[in-house]
């Protein structure tokens, strides 16, 4: 059976989209605006979109969802929506088995877009996954929501906690949980130094707002266990706490080695200036789950912003595709970086290259603009919705497919 071919039983979409996440809910979005006739479809396991750069804030009280209902948001568009979870994916024969509930379906499809995100990484570290809290959504034994009703059921003791990760995530952890809980015990651990994300600069102002509201910094130590009495390190060291919270490393769902498509360590498709997996063309990987191989222009890592980005470009790709268009390859430049400490924070421009530029703003300042930017990616979503392909990002054209072509050139014979 060909990409085109497909049974009554087995539903056929030319385009599937694997994840509701920014950047498949970006590419969904704009695989709508045009009368190309195509079956596009979105899977995502829950319907509700999950903002999970606001994932910390829910640690103190529940966070209102800016977009409710990912069915209702798309219902005007020509995309369909499955709630699921994406049980299984065969590229080759390009079939989706999808599980809702107790029920199980399969769909057929021509190209897939794989944006299935990411999740916390405990796998590596005995009792992590049994003990550890981690920012992650739902009503788990061990997510945010969890962790927000074990805060509150010690509010009125000493509460000894120990933050795991140094870099963006434990920030906001640590400052959330120590603004809200100041009589707490906040410790946080990092393998190399608590701050050390973009730089000296933001490093200091990053370990002076996080001392300033009553933080204890630990640097380059390890976390090797976690008991539920304490997290032991690579030194021998072992710090007692009541809680642990796990901000360590990323992974994404092991669906796509699954399913013999090319990946990296953490599991992230690799793919080419295009987008497209380097073993299987007829998958793209957006967001969280690609590990570009060409140069993007900036670095790519995981952010909302990179998944807004990919995801428009994946769609932008094949539309390109159907009508026949030149694309140049994926870049983009960065313009700024914010991470909440408290009721504080730091913030400062990366323009074009990912990198600190110019000034540093910190405190409420650095707070409110860094919230305004969050909110701006919930509302770029709904402008998208309103008049599909008006987002455009910065560098979108900064490079060509000849300085892609010789770069993958050079690191081959390097």
């Amino acid at each position: 059976m060909n990409a085109t071919e497909t049974t009554a039983r087995v539903p056929f979409y030319d385009v599937a989209i694997l994840g509701a996440g920014y950047a498949g809910l970006m590419a969904a979005l704009r695989l709508g605006r045009r009368k190309q006739g195509l079956r596009v479809v979105v899977i995502n396991t829950h319907d509700q979109f999950l903002e999970r750069v606001r994932l910390q804030e829910s640690i103190v009280a529940p966070v209102p969802p800016r977009i409710r209902s990912i069915s209702q948001f798309i219902a005007a568009s020509r995309v369909e929506f499955i709630r699921g979870s994406v049980a299984s994916l065969d590229v080759d024969r390009r079939r989706i088995r999808i599980t809702a509930g107790e029920g199980e379906q399969e769909i057929a499809f021509d190209q897939a877009i794989y944006g299935l995100g990411s999740h916390i990484d405990v796998s590596d570290v005995p009792g992590a996954s049994e003990t550890a809290y981690r920012l992650e959504p739902g009503d788990g034994p061990r997510s945010a929501a969890a962790l927000r009703s074990r805060l509150r059921e010690n509010a009125d003791r000493l509460v000894r906690i120990v933050t795991v990760g140094g870099a963006e995530t434990g920030i906001e952890v640590a400052g959330e949980i120590k603004t809200a809980w100041p009589n707490a015990e906040v410790a946080m651990i990092s393998r190399s130094r608590c701050g050390d994300f973009k730089g000296a600069r933001v490093e200091a102002a990053v370990r002076r707002a996080l001392i300033q509201i009553g933080v204890q910094l630990i640097d380059h130590e390890i976390v090797t266990e976690v008991r539920p009495t304490g997290v032991v390190t690579d030194k021998g060291k072992t710090l007692a706490c009541d809680i642990c919270v796990w901000s360590g490393g990323l992974r994404v769902a092991p669906i796509a080695s699954d399913a013999g498509l090319t990946t990296d360590p953490h599991g992230r498709i690799r793919v080419d200036a295009g987008l497209r997996s380097i073993s299987h063309p007829h998958i793209f990987a957006v967001g969280d789950a690609a590990h570009p191989v060409a140069p993007t222009g900036a670095p790519y890592r995981m952010s909302a912003f990179a998944a807004l980005a990919s995801g428009a470009y994946v769609a932008d790709a094949i539309l390109a595709h159907y009508s026949k268009r030149p694309l140049p390859p994926f870049s983009f430049s960065t313009f700024g970086q914010g991470v909440a400490i408290g009721r504080g924070g730091v913030g400062f421009p990366t323009y074009p290259d990912d990198a600190q530029r110019l000034f540093i703003l910190e405190g409420g300042t650095a707070r409110a603009v860094r919230d305004f930017f969050v909110w701006l990616v919930t509302y770029v979503l709904k402008l998208e919705r309103m008049v599909p392909g008006i987002f455009f990002w910065p560098g979108r054209r900064r490079l060509s497919w000849q300085q892609v072509n010789s770069a993958i050139q050079r690191a081959r014979t390097a």
